[in-house]
């Protein structure tokens, strides 16, 4: 249990230590093959190239800009969106979410003095008066400063068209996920989850066991739980142990359960019909995406990124 492992280590350490490694990005389903997804190693590299790139954009500018590390330590970062959840997961790390609380680390802002001269912000993320509107998939609208060296890095790296085909994917993306939560075969998958989350209650601790079946709160109904708990515990190692100790119970209870209904084909039947309708006339935009995200991985795992 790699979890209660790092907790044993985080308690003994003069410095506080971190929680063992958390589990591997969860599998499909996710929405248009998880075309807006990056994987932690994906996000690190992408994160880097793009630093580099705004800050060869304020230095063409005329303005210093440190590139900027990223939050570390989140182990929720690549939860699957459906709650999706195998035992080798929830047996290493349980939700990610007691280790996360113990691991995570925000970075310390490089530009703080910078950020209060308004011509350096300014140049950093755009002006109103260069802001596009850009109409997304159901109505929405998505928008952006065409001045700003965040855009100019995007840009950059991954290409002009990026902004408007990802965000429209994350807006289809959301509707499908939406549209597979109402769909009745998931809905009859989670009762039986609900009825096998009640069943487990003895091994998953009684009240956690009864919580987690809660109707109310359907498949989120376990994390909900270790979250309330977790701020309950506050600073006390004694009562985040104890925390950690419910989540891996119920978490295995939980993927136990998810296994036992069939959960993840449910959730990619499903997800292949909200797919057929909220995906229909986007084809050659998914194409593209896909090419985009492509280059722009290709590019920050290679040895130069264009400035």
């Amino acid at each position: 249990m790699a979890l209660l492992l790092g907790l044993g280590a985080a308690g003994c350490s003069a410095s506080g230590g971190t929680a063992a490694p958390g589990p591997a990005p969860l599998p499909a389903p996710r929405p248009f093959q998880g075309v807006t997804h990056y994987s932690e190693p994906e996000r690190a590299a992408l994160h880097t190239a793009e630093e580099d790139l705004v800050a060869a954009c304020m230095k063409r500018r005329g303005f210093t800009y440190r590139p900027q590390r990223r939050t570390t330590g989140d182990r929720t970062a690549d939860a699957n969106p459906y709650g999706l959840l195998t035992v080798a997961q929830a047996t290493n790390d349980g939700y990610g979410i007691t280790s996360t609380a113990l691991a995570v680390r925000p970075p310390v802002d490089t530009n703080a003095r910078e950020g209060a001269d308004k011509r350096w912000k300014d140049a950093l993320l755009g002006t109103p008066a260069h802001r596009v509107d850009v109409p997304m998939p159901l109505g929405g609208t998505f928008f952006h400063h065409t001045d700003s060296c965040v855009g100019d890095a995007k840009s950059r790296l991954f290409g002009p068209a990026y902004y408007k085909l990802y965000n429209s994917f994350q807006i289809l993306s959301d509707a499908v996920i939406q549209k597979v939560r109402t769909d009745r075969r998931y809905l009859a998958a989670q009762s039986s989850w609900s009825t096998c989350m009640k069943n487990a209650g003895a091994e998953a601790g009684a009240e956690a066991g009864a919580e987690a079946g809660a109707d109310a709160d359907g498949f989120g109904g376990p994390r909900v739980s270790v979250d309330r708990r977790l701020r309950q515990a506050g600073q006390d190692p004694a009562e985040v142990h104890a925390v950690a100790g419910v989540e891996l119970r119920l978490s295995r209870a939980d993927a136990g359960c998810q296994a036992e209904i069939g959960l993840p084909a449910v959730v990619a039947a499903a997800q292949r019909d909200a797919e057929k309708t909220l995906g229909a006339g986007y084809t050659d935009e998914l194409a593209a995406l896909r090419a985009l995200r492509q280059k722009a991985l290709t590019t920050a795992n290679g040895s130069a990124v264009p400035k």
